[in-house]
């Protein structure tokens, strides 16, 4: 998740704020590094409202119909024993970027262009 964020406030003026980035899901506010993550989700939140949103405080309940209007899902899970939420992706029709771990490897395959 750092990575995203990391990349976040770079990626949104490269784009001239012509991007938007939603970050689903709860953080374990004892978690240091969770805690860390919802700092700079907060922070991001408010210095670009019409480029960044996050709630790491809820759950995120939306999913399907996020799923349906994004161009893209990014899934950086370092650990992913099994894995729905590329499947939520995958039944909106939106193409899911993942790294090849757990459940992730399992079921999310590289584009092949020959066969579509």
């Amino acid at each position: 998740m750092h990575l995203i964020l990391d990349a976040a406030e770079h990626l949104i003026q490269k784009s001239n704020f012509k991007i938007n980035i939603l970050v689903g899901g709860a953080v374990n506010m004892r978690e240091p590094y969770s805690a860390q993550c919802a700092h700079k989700m907060w922070n991001l939140k408010n210095k670009y409202p019409s480029c960044f949103w996050a709630d790491p405080q809820q759950f995120f309940t939306d999913g399907s119909l996020v799923n349906r209007g994004t161009d893209f899902g990014l899934m950086p899970s370092i650990f992913e024993p099994g894995g729905i939420v590329q499947h939520e992706f995958f039944v909106g029709a939106t193409p899911v970027i993942a790294f090849k771990t757990g459940g992730l490897k399992d079921s999310v395959f590289e584009y092949n262009w020959d066969s579509e």
